[in-house]
């Protein structure tokens, strides 16, 4: 590769192959837990094999960072290939991710590690992991990549509060109304905070208020739309949010990773993107 510089991000970017095959960005997984087995994010663990031990699960699996050893592993590796590397990681407040890369980075002496807190997560990451990729130089990929962290943002529908309630996130008694009153609780992700935007009774009327909040908050740069095992309805929601844009303007699909799931839990679709300046 013509570009000196390299970049490194963690699993939970959920960065499309395509991308990753095309821009050489290094994903390094963190970790996935069931009751005694461990697996490493989508390398021991699909997201098939996932979802399918998800829903048998009577204990919500847990979830690790990375060692900083194995961020300095990759970096060392790196340092004989490149000049530098751009680490762009899974927002600080929601995992320690980011710090291991920075312990990480420490050990590699004398190599330009440059490791960014997106305060973010999925593909609001893999968005910077492009931008950066596509920069001619580290200076400028760091840059780029700076100036577009405040400016990222998700909104999530989850499918059932049952997820949050088993990592703690809701009271059983939260969780009980929210299934008999049906009700879809939209979250937002913002300069790393989650926040409870709104509870909506049904799913069908809570795809339309996705799209209307999205909506109240362009224009946008880039947009991806995600989901956990809800490709039908991720498709209808990246339909509706193509109307009134250019045919050309670029509309990503991912699919939510095991990390993240494991607190959405499947059925969760939801909308990541970076508002233009």
């Amino acid at each position: 590769m013509s570009r000196r510089f390299r970049v490194v991000t963690d699993s939970t970017s959920d960065v499309p192959p395509a991308w990753r095959e095309r821009f050489g960005i290094e994903v390094v997984p963190l970790t996935v837990v069931f009751g005694n087995e461990s697996f490493r994010d989508r390398v021991d663990l699909s997201d098939d094999e996932f979802f399918s031990r998800l829903r048998g699960a009577s204990k919500l699996p847990t979830t690790s960072a990375p060692a900083p050893g194995d961020f300095a592993a990759v970096y060392e590796r790196l340092s004989r290939e490149c000049d530098g590397v751009i680490s762009i990681h899974l927002g600080g407040n929601l995992s320690g991710t980011v710090d291991s890369a920075r312990l990480g980075a420490q050990a590699v002496d004398g190599f330009p590690v440059h490791v960014v807190d997106s305060r973010s997560v999925t593909m609001c990451v893999g968005f910077l992991c492009r931008l950066a990729a596509e920069s001619t130089s580290l200076e400028e990929a760091v840059q780029r990549v700076e100036e577009r962290v405040p400016r990222l943002r998700i909104l999530a529908l989850l499918d059932t509060l049952r997820y949050l309630e088993m990592g703690g996130r809701v009271t059983r008694a939260q969780a009980l109304v929210g299934t008999v009153l049906d009700v879809k609780p939209i979250m937002g992700v913002a300069e790393g905070r989650i926040s409870p935007l709104d509870r909506v009774r049904t799913r069908r009327k809570a795809l339309p208020r996705l799209v209307e909040l999205f909506r109240q908050d362009q224009p946008v740069e880039q947009v991806a739309v995600m989901h956990a095992e809800a490709p039908e309805e991720a498709e209808e929601l990246r339909a509706q949010l193509a109307e009134g844009h250019p045919e050309d303007f670029e509309i990503q699909m991912s699919q939510i990773g095991p990390v993240l799931a494991t607190h959405t839990g499947p059925g969760a679709v939801g909308i990541a993107y970076i508002k233009a300046r």
